[in-house]
């Protein structure tokens, strides 16, 4: 049987953009052929030269082409339900976990100690959180706290999360903006992690607007977060919202207690779309920056 005839009833009811999502059938029922799996295991191992790269990406062509819509694997040591075709960091992780933000992750998952608090603002399909999940959970009382406003993505968010209870994930279903209500939320087709708030006062891309491509999502502000889930202290956030950062992180700047303030904040570099410098911003409430990728910039703060 073809996987796209083993999708569950609710994802044929409910996905009328033809997004998959099966999070009822028990992990391992989509477990890849033996030969797509030794492309996995082949190209997660491969090294990071030039060649090792272009061979990566050959091998990722081949083994997609002969993929479903999804495999049941372990990456980063945990039990996870990838979906590639349409989602590039499924792809990304899936065929070259040892290319996806390693930098990043490795700051976030030094934070681990008693306690510690990370959120991941954007979480898509909980990726950053799975792979920091084990340096936290070997210590006691830590939370992660994933939210994500696509609704089928967060569908794979919380399946994923609960596939790894000791990693104590919990997924919130809403956007993070300036204010509580509801906002449209573009859906990316050819990559959903692409997909991007309506910014308030403004309308969809005509190319967006149809019955399938905008949906509304509820949002809420970031100290509205924390307030819901009884947290009193941050140690690391990663904030990846296609544009949306202003949103998420001026507010909290403006009004967060210094005790709440993250040691280290993970952020795309989106600075095309901002209005406002986030990382000047960042600066007055004792930030210092750090490109520590192609994409994305570290802010530090020592307390």
């Amino acid at each position: 049987m073809a996987v796209s005839d083993r999708l569950s009833a609710r994802s044929e009811l409910t996905a009328p953009s033809q997004i998959p999502v099966d999070d009822i059938s028990d992990f391992g029922s989509r477990k890849p052929s033996a030969v797509t799996a030794g492309l996995i295991s082949l190209t997660q191992n491969l090294g990071l030269s030039w060649l090792g790269k272009r061979l990566i990406y050959l091998l990722r062509r081949i083994g997609l082409l002969m993929m479903g819509d999804c495999a049941d694997v372990t990456v980063f040591g945990a039990r996870l339900r990838i979906y590639p075709h349409n989602n590039v960091s499924e792809k990304r992780v899936l065929f070259a976990t040892q290319l996806f933000d390693p930098a990043e992750r490795d700051a976030l998952k030094a934070l681990a100690a008693p306690g510690a608090v990370f959120l991941d603002i954007g979480a898509n399909v909980g990726l950053y959180s799975i792979s920091v999940g084990e340096a936290f959970a070997a210590h006691p009382e830590t939370r992660i706290v994933a939210v994500e406003p696509h609704p089928y993505i967060y569908r794979r968010l919380a399946f994923n999360a609960g596939l790894n209870p000791a990693y104590n994930i919990t997924a919130v279903e809403a956007g993070i903006a300036d204010c509580e209500g509801t906002l449209s939320l573009t859906l990316h087709g050819d990559n959903l992690g692409e997909t991007r708030m309506v910014q308030p006062g403004m309308t969809a891309s005509a190319e967006a607007i149809t019955a399938e491509k905008v949906v509304d999502v509820p949002v809420i502000s970031l100290m509205q977060l924390v307030a819901a889930q009884g947290l009193t202290r941050i140690d690391g956030m990663k904030v990846d919202v296609e544009g949306f950062e202003e949103k998420v992180l001026l507010p909290f700047f403006d009004t967060a207690p210094d005790a709440l303030l993250p040691r280290v904040i993970i952020i795309e570099n989106n600075v095309r779309y901002w209005d406002v410098d986030i990382v000047a911003v960042a600066a007055k409430r004792g930030y210092a920056s750090h490109r520590i990728s192609k994409n994305n910039l570290l802010l530090s703060r020592d307390s």
